[in-house]
């Protein structure tokens, strides 16, 4: 399952670089994972509070994520932006 979340990690950062606004889209996906994160920090708490030990995986589950897709974000960033500088 790692392997494959690895993967599919990968091909949306090639993506991100060979298209045309990979620094967009890197914001895109890290204020999307932003987002995830701190849904994931609500659940967690709720399920903490409420004895919800499955609310509570799903939240540190969704936290996990979107730290991911916030690290994506800022490869794409970082990838549109060594782009940029070679095409000037």
């Amino acid at each position: 399952m790692q392997k494959m979340v690895i993967l599919a990690n990968a091909a949306m950062i090639s993506v991100g670089l060979l298209s045309g606004s990979a620094v967009a889209q890197g914001t895109t996906d890290k204020i999307e994972g932003t987002a995830k994160e701190l849904r994931g920090s609500a659940k967690e708490a709720i399920g903490k509070a409420t004895g919800d030990s499955k609310l509570e995986l799903e939240g540190k589950i969704d936290k996990v994520e979107g730290g991911t897709q916030n690290a994506v974000g800022d490869l794409k960033n970082t990838g549109g932006e060594i782009k940029d500088k070679l095409t000037k």
